[in-house]
């Protein structure tokens, strides 16, 4: 029996132009979730997510995804679903590797979400590993940010000289302006649509610019190259062969692309452009990609920890049970030692009728299987009991 699944469509099953057609607005994603029980949707801009529990029916799921999408999710159960979760939330399993958003995009994920006990399980398990893995493990050298910064370094032909445009205020952007002036390189601007984060972190060691000073930047400054990081539901920057004083290299990460050229003679690089000089640039550099065996450990100890709780409702069950005839074996004792019985006898028939009340049922499911020619099944409930080998 499945205990959990999860609906998965990610930048390694499609183009991020396609994968873009599969997300869902937060309005959409209200009516599925009153489609179910039990689900968590994760939507970033690499992947588009849904984890279901094992007893939901993914069939309804997986037909409004091909109407809007065309397209189809990779359909992962159990264990194979926990193991991506922790690639998730470690951030292994990411375009860039490491990157720090993924954790807060999966907890917030969970907390949108209505997830059952064995999601819950799930998620607060995989959160917690992901946390302790990157305390545990070094992930600056491959992070997407300082290969970005070295990217850009590399392409600026005036060397600490050159001049850099940087779009946007987020981590990303941030973090390529902390690269840079590390190593040297000053002749940076920034253009957000709030200053206060940029103004408090570097002062006056950069030029800061409001968002509604971009067109006339672009028109009366020349730069090397533009880094673009900003959240955008359409184009912001659009270039054709006049408007603008063009940079040497523009580099769009943004997505949906804040950036659309019209013409040939601007070299613009997108955020899937920079996937496999990326993974040339972290080979080599980190050894975290042979610490898959902890992952494994771990989803195999969280699985674990799913089938147990399966177990619960029955336990709950048969404890009740047990304690509805302690409850009836105390009352009539009680009544035996206030009526002046001796207190031994009493103890003496209360503890044999609670054995006897309990083992009932047990004792004669046992000659039930004999009865019936189940004489093995019969010794296993046997040796369960008395932990015979």
């Amino acid at each position: 029996m499945v205990k959990i699944k999860a609906l998965t469509m990610t930048y390694r099953d499609y183009d991020l132009d396609i994968l873009a057609k599969a997300y869902f607005t937060n309005d959409e994603l209200e009516i599925i979730q009153g489609i179910y029980d039990s689900i968590v949707a994760l939507e970033t801009c690499n992947r588009v997510e849904f984890y279901l529990d094992g007893d939901e029916d993914e069939d309804e799921l997986v037909n409004i995804i091909r109407n809007r999408a065309g397209v189809e999710p990779r359909i992962l159960y159990d264990l194979d679903v926990v193991k991506h979760l922790l690639l998730v939330t470690t951030g292994l399993d990411s375009m860039f590797l490491g990157e720090r958003e993924i954790l807060s995009q999966v907890k917030r994920a969970f907390a949108m979400g209505k997830p059952s006990v064995r999601l819950r399980i799930l998620f607060e398990s995989a959160i917690r590993f992901g946390e302790a893995f990157r305390r545990k493990y070094d992930l600056s050298e491959i992070s997407f940010i300082k290969f970005l910064a070295n990217y850009v370094m590399s392409n600026l032909d005036g060397g600490r000289d050159g001049k850099v445009l940087v779009v946007g205020g987020g981590e990303v952007a941030r973090g390529v302006v902390r690269e840079l002036l590390r190593n040297g390189y000053d002749k940076v601007t920034i253009i957000n649509r709030s200053l206060d984060r940029v103004r408090q972190e570097f002062g006056n060691t950069v030029r800061a610019l409001s968002l509604s000073s971009l067109d006339n930047e672009l028109r009366n400054n020349r730069y090397d190259v533009m880094v673009v990081a900003i959240s955008t539901k359409s184009p912001l920057i659009i270039i054709d062969d006049h408007n603008y004083n063009m940079p040497n290299l523009i580099i769009d990460v943004s997505e949906p692309s804040a950036v659309e050229v019209r013409n040939n003679l601007t070299r613009l690089i997108r955020l899937e452009d920079l996937r496999e000089p990326y993974l040339k640039y972290i080979n080599g550099k980190s050894s975290i990609l042979n610490r898959l065996d902890d992952i494994n450990q771990e989803a195999e100890r969280i699985m674990r920890l799913i089938l147990r709780s399966d177990a619960e409702d029955l336990v709950r069950d048969v404890m009740r049970f047990i304690e509805d005839i302690r409850k009836e074996e105390v009352r009539e004792a009680v009544n035996a030692l206030m009526s002046g019985h001796d207190p031994r006898d009493v103890i003496e028939a209360m503890s044999r009728s609670l054995i006897k009340k309990l083992m009932h049922n047990y004792l004669e499911n046992m000659r039930k299987l004999v009865e019936t020619g189940n004489e093995l099944e019969a010794e296993k409930l046997r040796n369960y009991l008395i932990k015979m080998p």
